[in-house]
């Protein structure tokens, strides 16, 4: 029984990390969100595991984006080098402080997050698709100073929850500096490699590993996070960046509401 459960549960994680690869390529976010909720009500790891194990795929479909957009010359290295600067010690910072969080903790404030970065992400792009307006020929920054304090709390919240940095980053440079957003999109996969990695390697460290678990589900996450991301990259390509960012938004917002719901009822049957 327990080696089918194991096949089973890798065939999910397999397509759930093409899933989370493709729709992170598309509209520039590494999909956390999506990927935390199964590790820890399904699998039930605990919030590091669950943490470095999301990071990790974050990392494999980031690269894989970052090389398929090199080749479509889309990414902004100027762009990318101002954001990263602050970024990773913010990570940095975020993944430490994951560990004085118990994972009981870590289950009342996910859903909160998740339903503030699909509401933020929804409000600004059902703005955007109402000025119905073209891409932006603008990718430099205007506010430098306050770009850099964004950068920094995106940092420290994709370190302590595991996720990317899309959903406050990425939205900030379309909405408020007007930069072109599938310049943002595809400096952002770049920028969520580097910082992906620092957090995944400080939860590594931290997480008192079970080496069997981690290989049984890294095999899965590797290839259809691998997958995922070429699959993302191209329909991005071809894609209207706007609507899609507003079908994320709902994603998001969604499973934020579902999983609030969820830690209700636990705490109404407690």
């Amino acid at each position: 029984m327990y080696i089918p459960f194991i096949i089973f549960n890798s065939i999910i994680v397999f397509f759930l990390s093409m899933i989370v690869a493709i729709i992170g390529n598309i509209v520039g976010i590494g999909g956390g969100v999506m990927l935390l909720p199964f590790f820890i009500f399904y699998l039930h790891l605990n919030s590091v595991v669950a943490s470095g194990l999301s990071l990790f795929t974050i990392v494999i479909s980031t690269i894989g984006g970052t090389f398929a957009f090199i080749k479509q010359k889309t990414i902004n290295y100027k762009l990318f080098i101002t954001i990263v600067s602050l970024i990773v010690p913010g990570v940095i910072i975020g993944s430490i402080a994951n560990k004085f969080v118990n994972t009981h903790e870590f289950r009342e404030i996910l859903p909160l997050w998740i339903i503030a970065i699909g509401t933020f992400s929804l409000i600004t792009a059902k703005q955007q698709t109402l000025k119905n307006t073209k891409e932006f020929e603008n990718a430099s920054v205007k506010h430098r100073r306050l770009t850099r304090i964004v950068s920094l709390i995106s940092g420290f919240v994709s370190g302590f929850f595991g996720v990317g940095i899309g959903g406050i980053m990425g939205t900030y440079l379309v909405a408020v500096e007007k930069i072109s957003a599938r310049i943002a999109f595809s400096t952002m996969i770049m920028v969520m490699t580097i910082t992906s990695l620092f957090g995944f390697f400080v939860h590594f460290e931290s997480a008192g590993l079970n080496l069997s678990l981690w290989i049984t589900y890294l095999i899965p996450l590797t290839l259809g996070a691998i997958l995922g991301s070429q699959i993302g990259a191209y329909i991005s390509k071809a894609s209207n960046v706007k609507a899609l960012r507003l079908y994320q938004g709902y994603i998001i917002l969604f499973l934020g509401i579902s999983l609030l719901i969820v830690n209700i009822l636990n705490f109404i049957k407690i």
